[in-house]
């Protein structure tokens, strides 16, 4: 099968794309600067292919999906806030869905949603075949260390620092643990693009805070950039305790691999939270996100290292190789209905 895969953000495909070139024909697109050579390019790619599969339902999914001229079976993958452009797709056109179980609680919110705000219309159906899964984890990259003694370093990861990741709270957060717990050393690591500049407000208010706060190298540490993924992998394994202060996710890649690597989680309950993780994990206020590290800190090292396997058995049953197979096998059952059908 000749696959048209198209993504204009692969950070969390890799999986997916290898498991398909490893049984079919793949181009992958490669968006230029120019919109009349994308468009070329995209038109082309779709009169070559057999199957057109989208990872993110964002440009230019919707408008491809709007195309006459276009004539293959469509799969896509929704991931996170690319949800907000379900009312532009055509679901008539779109054959399969892979959608993550937390998206999906957000998306029939919002179809509701949209149907009291527009009384009168209707949505296109989305399709009657729907993959429920989350993307996974690379279990075999991400793996615990049993042997080194439990610390007390909290990490936060973000790549693009915005008020979604909610940073500054988590900052806020960590004052307050050190200032009731401060017999521990307790050591905030943030890691992500914090290069604070007078255009961006929330970067700035994070400066501003940090400076205000005066916290010594260390209690807070920031690690400017992304790492490689192996280096990445190297890194968590050493860590202690994840903080996700997110107030929306879909799948937190981040937060996932550092359980799959021992490393005890500690979330905000965002919307959906509760089908990915046991309740003990979330919290619902600033306040028990402090109240439930320092539990974790006044356990024994002993029962930390059986929380650290806890938590490692928890997060396998999100494999990310097993994910892209369930894919892979998806759009193959798609292609061949088509081809059924237009026999």
């Amino acid at each position: 099968m000749k696959i048209a895969f198209i993504s204009t953000n692969q950070n969390f495909c890799g999986s997916i794309l290898e498991e398909l070139q490893r049984y079919h024909t793949v181009r992958n697109y490669k968006p230029m600067r120019s919109e009349t050579i994308n468009w070329v390019n995209l038109q082309r790619l779709l009169d070559w292919c057999d199957l057109a599969y989208f990872d993110f339902i964002q440009t230019p999914m919707p408008e491809i999906t709007q195309l006459q001229s276009v004539d293959v079976p469509m799969v896509a993958r929704m991931d996170g806030i690319d949800i907000l452009n379900h009312v532009a797709v055509d679901w008539r056109r779109v054959n399969a869905l892979i959608l993550m179980p937390v998206q999906r609680k957000r998306l029939m919110r919002l179809r509701r949603m949209w149907g009291l705000q527009h009384p009168g219309e209707r949505l296109t159906n989305l399709p009657t075949r729907i993959l429920e899964r989350n993307v996974g984890i690379d279990l075999s990259l991400f793996q615990p260390d049993y042997i080194r003694a439990p610390g007390y370093n909290i990490v936060l990861h973000a790549s693009t620092v915005r008020p979604t990741k909610r940073v500054y709270t988590a900052i806020q957060c960590f004052y307050d643990l050190i200032t009731r717990d401060p017999d521990k050393p307790w050591k905030l690591i943030l890691i992500g693009n914090y290069t604070f500049h007078p255009d961006d407000e929330y970067l700035m208010a994070i400066g501003e805070l940090i400076d205000d706060y005066d916290l010594p190298e260390e209690r807070l540490a920031i690690i400017p950039k992304d790492f490689p993924r192996d280096e990445w992998a190297t890194f968590i394994k050493k860590q202690d305790v994840y903080w996700c202060m997110s107030f929306r996710e879909g799948f937190p890649n981040s937060l996932g691999e550092a359980c799959a690597s021992g490393i005890y989680p500690v979330a905000n309950w965002f919307y959906g939270a509760e089908l990915l993780y046991p309740e003990k994990y979330l919290c619902k206020a600033p306040s028990e996100i402090v109240e439930k590290t320092i539990q974790w800190g006044n356990f024994a090292p002993e029962e930390k290292i059986m929380m650290k396997k806890e938590v490692r058995q928890r997060i396998e049953i999100f494999d990310r190789h097993e994910v892209a197979v369930e894919i892979r096998e998806l759009c193959e059952k798609v292609f061949e209905e088509w081809n059924a059908k237009s026999s």
